[in-house]
């Protein structure tokens, strides 16, 4: 499960291949994925990625049938259906025709194809049809686990490099694990206290959970505010963080999947007296608060 969605693209007209990946790129948000583009002008910038992956890391492949100074359509066509392939493919050009005959006579299926004026559209279609399984309950459901635990990685990473940093000179690292962990860890109080006082913080930070780690970075940083501006920015945003994240991924730990009268699958979640029921337009909600706290985890970093 990843955020990110992934376009390989094969196209070498540049001002043309500029206004319509920045279309593409606005669909891809829409949705809540983050858009990754990569460019080729010609089919031999590809070439290696078929031959060691197939392009299995991408979401699409998009090639320019009428390539200049490169290989005609029907050779494209021969070469990616002879290869290991199972990216879903959109080819296009300004005569459709002659792509929809060659696809015929190479006996190729399982792709589309467009006219140039046409393919934003046809793009927004076959974009809706590869996440489909990414929109699916039980996917959603590992995408945020694994994102989440992603997040959960970040938030370590930053509190490693700030325990090391003068950053702790203003925070009171041995009050904040007295009483926000070694209390609340009553059943192995003893076993992480002697931990921590003999091989320091870094050793129990597995043993910390994601709220703890969480507030611990925010008070860090708010005692180190007038250090860089954007801290000040993070802090703000972050605030929503444990509801956006923390919060949800605990919900989505406890879930049912239930079919609706309807046939509608929906995700209810009970977490102490109360359900939650999550569907394709919290699904997109999830996604984007996602996006929004991993990319200001790792501007952070700067």
């Amino acid at each position: 499960m990843k955020l990110n969605y992934y376009v390989l693209w094969v196209e070498d007209d540049d001002s043309w291949f500029k206004t319509t990946s920045e279309l593409f790129s606005e669909t891809i948000f829409d949705y809540g994925f983050n858009p990754v583009i990569e460019r080729r002008k010609n089919l031999d910038g590809v070439v290696n990625q078929i031959i060691e992956s197939g392009l299995k890391k991408f979401d699409i492949f998009l090639i320019d049938f009428k390539l200049r100074n490169s290989k005609d359509g029907d050779s494209i066509i021969d070469y990616v259906r002879n290869s290991n392939v199972f990216t879903d493919i959109i080819f296009y050009s300004s005569d459709k025709q002659s792509i929809i005959d060659s696809i015929k006579e190479n006996l190729f299926e399982g792709v589309y194809h467009s006219d140039r004026k046409e393919l934003e559209d046809k793009f927004e279609k076959v974009f809706k049809t590869t996440i489909k399984k990414i929109e699916e309950i039980n996917s959603m459901r590992g995408l945020i686990v694994g994102e989440t635990s992603e997040l959960d990685a970040l938030i370590e990473e930053h509190l490693i490099t700030y325990t090391k940093s003068p950053f702790i000179e203003k925070f009171n690292l041995e009050k904040f694990v007295e009483k926000e962990i070694i209390n609340n860890l009553e059943k192995r109080k003893i076993k992480i206290d002697d931990l921590y006082k003999s091989e320091g913080f870094h050793s129990i930070l597995p043993h910390i959970d994601a709220a703890k780690k969480w507030k611990m970075l925010r008070e860090i940083l708010k005692k180190n505010i007038d250090y860089k501006i954007f801290i000040s920015e993070f802090i703000e945003m972050n605030s929503t963080y444990f509801d956006e994240v923390i919060d949800i991924r605990n919900k989505f730990a406890h879930a049912q999947v239930l079919t609706c009268e309807d046939g509608k699958e929906v995700l209810k979640a009970l977490v102490g007296d109360k359900h939650f029921e999550f569907d394709e337009d919290s699904f997109k909600k999830i996604r984007e608060d996602l996006i929004k706290h991993r990319s200001a985890l790792i501007k952070l970093k700067d």
